[in-house]
């Protein structure tokens, strides 16, 4: 492996694994479209005969998140993000699947259970209570199958967008240039693009995008940048789902300097776990040992 390459640096952790080759995450791309496409035709079918037709109008701003039908519609789409880049990731094989979810040998759910308490009192606790300040601005839109299908598909939701653009994204174009600003910035731009927000909202999504990088690069996996995002999204989608608040792509100044303040303060919370507590420096399992063992005695078998 390249001298260069740390040990557990996680933007260019796919360099450690036997075999890596630039072009093969290319393929894992094209599959992961592939199967993407394939997994949206499925929702179009299961809304098409089940729930009676697309719940969603014209664009964000009036898409249906709360009852049956819309919370499905678009809590699916996003969520199928992981499987088909999981199934994408499997068929090429040129790392083990753990390595998209962390460089310390796959995903710790200690890791992410104590960073998502910590988001829910950094950023979820004052969110609430700056949209509850300022009153009740819609009207209670939650149906029972609404509420349910958004408590599982809000979580995966936020670890689909870590997965896709901090996990292989984020890897692939690091791990190309060897330079982790490159697929800081790669990731940020991809990330900034796909939110249909006003000017100041994409500022948003650019400078979050940038914070859940650093917060990825600081743990060395994208536990703790999920858990950010589960809760940056959850108070927005639950709020107004009870009439507090509304999901629009007509962001404000103040709203995003308090979102982009509270993130901050995480991401120095992370850095002070970091350096102070050391919560995210115990290696699960050793997957490069494993995976190049495996890549060796399979090249050795091919051989004769």
């Amino acid at each position: 492996m390249a001298a260069t390459v740390e040990e557990r640096e996680y933007t260019t952790y796919p360099r450690r694994f036997a075999g890596y080759k630039w072009y093969k995450p290319l393929l894992v791309g094209v599959l992961f479209v592939v199967f993407f496409l394939l997994f949206q035709l499925a929702i179009e079918l299961v809304m098409d005969v089940a729930l009676g037709g697309s719940a969603n109008q014209s664009g964000y701003d009036d898409m249906d998140f709360f009852s049956t039908a819309g919370a499905f519609e678009n809590g699916a789409r996003a969520v199928v993000f992981i499987p088909a880049l999981l199934f994408a990731a499997r068929i090429v094989n040129d790392r083990p699947i753990s390595s998209y979810f962390s460089s310390m040998g796959g995903w710790r759910w200690d890791v992410f259970l104590k960073t998502l308490a910590a988001a829910f009192v950094i950023l979820g606790i004052p969110t609430i209570v700056s949209i509850l300040v300022k009153g009740q601005t819609g009207v209670f839109s939650f149906t029972v199958g609404g509420f349910v299908l958004l408590l599982f598909f809000v979580p995966l939701q936020g670890v689909a967008e870590e997965l896709s653009c901090r996990g292989y994204l984020m890897q692939t174009v690091s791990s190309w240039f060897m330079l982790p600003a490159v697929g800081v910035i790669a990731q940020m731009l991809v990330f900034t693009a796909v939110h249909p927000y006003n000017s100041i909202g994409m500022v948003e999504i650019a400078v979050s995008g940038l914070l859940y990088a650093l917060v990825c690069i600081c743990t060395k996996g994208i536990e703790s940048s999920s858990a950010l995002h589960i809760v940056n999204n959850a108070t927005e989608v639950f709020m107004a789902g009870f009439g507090f608040g509304l999901i629009t792509s007509e962001q404000t100044i103040p709203s995003v300097a308090l979102n982009l303040v509270l993130k901050v303060l995480f991401f120095l919370f992370i850095l002070y776990t970091h350096k102070k507590l050391h919560w995210f420096d115990i290696p699960k399992r050793d997957d490069v040992a494993a995976f190049n063992s495996a890549a060796t005695v399979h090249a050795k078998q091919a051989q004769g």
